[in-house]
Parts: C-alpha cells; sequence; structure tokens
C-alpha cells in the first residue's frame, strides 16, 4: 500500500511547490521562481516513475524524486532567469511579448525551410541508397561505397538531430513566455502564440518523422 501511494504524493506535492511560486508579488522573482518550481514538479514526477523502475520500493520512488527535484529545479531556475532578464529588456509585457511572437514566427519559418529542404535529400537519399544496395547484393557495388553513401546520411542524420534539439528548446521558449504572460494577467496577443507554438509543435513532428527515416537508412546500410 505504501508503494502505491508513493507517486501520488509526489504528484501532489510538486503540484504545491508550483501553486507556491505564485504568491510572489515582484515579476522578475516570481518568474524565476515559476521556473524552478517547474522544473523541480517535472524532474521529481520523472525521478520518481525512474525510482519506481529502479528499485520498486518507497526508499527509491522518494530518492529518485528528490534528485530529479533539485536537478530539474536547478534547470528551471536557470531557464527562469533567462526568460525574466530577455523580459525587462522591454518598457511593457505587450512589447515583449509581441517581439516574443515576432521572434517565434521567424523561427517557425526557418524550421520549416529546413523540413522542405530535409525532405527533398531525404527521398533522394532513399533511392540512392535503396539502388546501391542492389547493386551492393548483387555485387555490382563495392562495400566502401555503401559505406561511403552511409557517410552522407549520418551526417545529414546529425544535422537534423541538432535542428530538432534547437526547435524543442525554442517550443520550452515559447511555452515558457505563454506560461508567463498568463500568470501576468494574460494579453491579447496570447492567441497569436498559441499559433505559433501549434505551428512549432508540427513542424518538430514533422522533423522527428524525417530523423527516424535517416536513421533506420543508416542502421540498414551498416555492412
Amino acid at each position: 500500500m505504501m508503494k502505491k501511494m508513493t507517486l501520488p504524493l509526489v504528484l501532489f506535492l510538486t503540484v504545491s511547490l508550483v501553486g507556491g511560486c505564485t504568491n510572489i508579488q515582484d515579476d522578475a522573482t516570481r518568474t524565476k521562481a515559476e521556473g524552478a518550481g517547474t522544473g523541480a514538479a517535472v524532474g521529481a514526477v520523472l525521478g520518481a516513475i525512474v525510482g519506481q523502475i529502479a528499485g520498486g520500493d518507497t526508499q527509491s520512488t522518494l530518492l529518485g524524486a528528490a534528485i530529479g527535484a533539485a536537478v530539474g529545479g536547478a534547470g528551471g531556475y536557470a531557464y527562469g532567469s533567462h526568460v525574466a532578464s530577455e523580459k525587462a529588456k522591454y518598457a511593457s509585457q505587450e512589447d515583449w511579448l509581441n517581439a516574443s511572437i515576432a521572434e517565434a514566427r521567424q523561427r517557425n519559418q526557418e524550421l520549416s525551410a529546413y523540413n522542405q529542404k530535409l525532405a527533398q535529400q531525404v527521398g533522394r537519399l532513399q533511392s540512392e541508397t535503396v539502388a546501391l544496395q542492389q547493386k551492393y547484393r548483387s555485387r555490382q557495388a563495392e562495400k566502401k561505397q555503401l559505406l561511403a553513401k552511409k557517410q552522407q546520411v549520418d551526417a545529414l542524420l546529425k544535422e537534423a538531430r541538432t535542428r530538432l534539439a534547437a526547435a524543442r528548446e525554442e517550443l520550452d521558449a515559447q511555452n515558457s513566455v505563454l506560461a508567463d504572460v498568463n500568470a501576468n494577467g494574460g494579453s491579447n496577443l496570447t492567441s497569436r502564440l498559441d499559433r505559433e507554438i501549434a505551428t512549432l509543435k508540427a513542424s518538430i513532428r514533422k522533423l522527428e518523422q524525417q530523423t527516424e527515416e535517416l536513421a533506420s537508412m543508416s542502421a540498414a546500410m551498416a555492412v
């Protein structure tokens, strides 16, 4: 019974931790605290899950939650500090939100263009690799040719993964801006940021799919 109650208890405590940050009056301090609280909450839950998988008992679960909360809280505070620092550059929340929306739109356009270019590259490489694999199996192509093509795929895969990591960071940034604005009374501009976030999520899903295709292609060419 104790083990079954541990994870719900962690969830209750972490929700309480995040909720307590909203009582801070100073805007910059609240933003940093909210970042730390959210990071700690997510880290605690993930840590608790890992603890349950690793040890399965109450002690392992609570230890995992504690470690996760510490790591997540530190990362969240750093991210909250960044958000507060960026926000402080603008005279009003509306100015900051407008700048954030413009930045999000630009990043989305860049990612969309990259996805389109990557789709063409992936399609071309798929055709080339299938043909080369057939030649290799029929001994019409040498192993070094297959490995050279695999290197091209791996280079593209590395770049795609780097872009994917950057896109996920951008999504975190946009969500943080939206959460901060909502915590400070909201704005009639938030719907525009919502749309940018939805666009980014769709682009990330597309990039994830193409990254998986490249990874599968690379694995199939291992000889």
